[in-house]
């Protein structure tokens, strides 16, 4: 047996002996709360109030149960958009799918209601010229933040289109803000649409409120086109 072949592993034997937390040192961690988070440099640093979240696979402590996400419909609930670089979706006819076109897709959530996992609420949704649509979407939100909702069709859609449409996605951090990152596809056999985008929440102080991208109108007058009788 020659032991030379043996030195190199000996040696980083050696080193993780004496240095067994020096890796830990230098990775980066996620400190998050019910509606944040923030990177530091140790575990140790985040706050009381802040559980750490494993940025390898975003793993989550056992410590994250469902409950970690009833914000979104607590209270009165949770009001979500599509930013203005979100905007364009991709439509193209089935039958020569090489000449896709982009089209604009604003969709709004109300979701108001939340219970272990579970939430639901109302939809409007414009896409290109077609007038809004209007829906009630009932989704599921993993301890992890993998997303899948159903789109169902309030009003009659266009001749043709599926009346469920479903989504996946996954909860994401932009800053210190969670925002649902989307992926949707849907439409007839001749055609279909797809799109993906960052859903931001927003609230009555935002400019999004009274300036709406891609439909200029208020978000109170968007959301009046389904209001019910």
């Amino acid at each position: 047996m020659n032991i030379r072949y043996y030195v190199p592993v000996l040696f980083l034997l050696i080193l993780f002996i004496i240095y067994p937390g020096a890796s830990a040192s230098k990775a980066d961690v996620l400190c998050g709360n019910n509606k944040s988070g923030t990177v530091r440099i140790r575990p140790e640093e985040c706050e009381s109030n802040e559980t750490e979240v494993d940025l390898n696979g975003i793993a989550l402590s056992p410590a994250v149960k469902p409950p970690r996400w009833r914000w979104i419909g607590a209270g009165e609930g949770t009001y979500w958009y599509v930013p203005k670089g979100g905007l364009p979706a991709i439509e193209w006819d089935t039958s020569d799918p090489q000449s896709y076109s982009p089209v604009i897709d604003q969709t709004v959530w109300h979701i108001d209601h939340y219970a272990n996992g579970y939430f639901s609420g109302t939809v409007v949704a414009q896409i290109g010229i077609h007038p809004p649509q209007c829906q009630y979407l009932i989704g599921s939100v993993t301890p992890s933040g993998a997303v899948y909702i159903t789109f169902n069709s309030l009003t009659e859609p266009p001749v043709g289109s599926p009346a469920l449409t479903n989504g996946i996605g996954r909860m994401v951090l932009r800053g210190n803000d969670w925002t649902f990152n989307m992926q949707m596809a849907s439409g007839p056999a001749s055609s279909q649409i797809t799109h993906w985008a960052y859903m931001l929440e927003y609230t009555p102080d935002e400019k999004c409120w009274t300036d709406l991208p891609g439909v200029q109108q208020s978000l109170p007058d968007f959301l009046a086109n389904c209001t019910a009788d």
